[in-house]
């Protein structure tokens, strides 16, 4: 676990670009973020040196599965300080993601920063999830699912997994630290640790306001992320959340991720399709 410079990697083979997706990033197959986060470096691999993440608009049409990925990078619009790249990424021929990414290498403009990060306890007062089930469960306490081992988490409120729920608001402010994470110099790399928690963590925002523990899924029909600051050094990030409408089979989410001095490093959000289990 925590390998993401190297489970979102991109290589030349021959005339083609592709990537190997671990099983380490599995929930319902490769995790939406984090195979985002594969079509970003996909862009950063082919755009000129000194470009970075502006805009990522991805369309999940279908669900992939883990071993090698072709990825199609095309560039769409090669201007002197911005590019716009049409990226897919398919196996065995078939497209099982589409992405549109801007990237840009400008510096200069305006500087303003009327956002600001919410008032939350920092990740140093609190406990991680694991912390939170060994007190609650001792030597009982259930593994963390694969995927969840990619990271520390830190939650603001915790709740035993077979308690009863206390619902509340479908708000959701939450530390992550990505394990092993090493983001070098590449800013497609770095911003992929943004991708992939403004990706997943919809779900369980919504998930929290219900009563009642859905019988439903909600797999993302889309995902579009703005990047405005690279985290660079900063190990952990804020989730600051919410799942504000969820109507005629849509469930709509939205964050901002923001590093511990309060930088705001990206906002994203997307439509959950609700879907019954089988």
């Amino acid at each position: 676990m925590g390998r993401l410079h190297l489970d979102t990697a991109v290589r030349r083979d021959g005339e083609r670009l592709v990537a190997d997706l671990s099983r380490d990033w599995e929930i319902w197959g490769p995790n939406g973020g984090y195979v985002s986060a594969v079509a970003l470096r996909a862009a950063g691999a082919v755009v000129p040196e000194g470009h970075r993440p502006a805009t990522l608009s991805v369309q999940y049409v279908g669900v992939g599965g883990f071993g090698e990925t072709e990825c199609r990078v095309v560039p769409v619009k090669q201007g002197r300080s911005a590019w716009l790249l049409n990226v897919e990424l398919a196996q065995a021929g078939k497209v099982f993601l589409q992405a549109q990414v801007w990237t840009t290498s400008r510096t200069d403009g305006p500087v303003t920063a009327e956002a600001v990060m919410p008032e939350v306890p920092g990740h140093e007062t609190l406990l991680t999830f694991e912390e939170h089930a060994r007190r609650h469960y001792g030597d009982q306490a259930p593994p963390p699912h694969v995927f969840w081992s990619n990271f520390d988490g830190k939650p603001l409120k915790w709740q035993p997994f077979d308690g009863p729920r206390q619902p509340g608001p479908a708000q959701l402010s939450e530390w992550f630290r990505f394990r092993g994470f090493q983001p070098g110099d590449d800013p497609f790399l770095d911003f992929g640790r943004a991708v992939i928690l403004l990706d997943t963590l919809i779900w369980p925002t919504h998930h929290r306001g219900l009563p009642e523990a859905p019988d439903y899924i909600a797999p993302s029909l889309d995902l579009t992320v703005w990047f405005h600051d690279p985290p660079g050094a900063a190990e952990w990030l804020l989730v600051d959340g919410v799942a504000d409408t969820a109507r005629a089979g849509l469930i709509h989410g939205h964050s901002r991720l923001w590093t511990e001095d309060g930088r705001l490093v990206a906002t994203g959000g997307s439509n959950l399709l609700h879907t019954p289990r089988r």
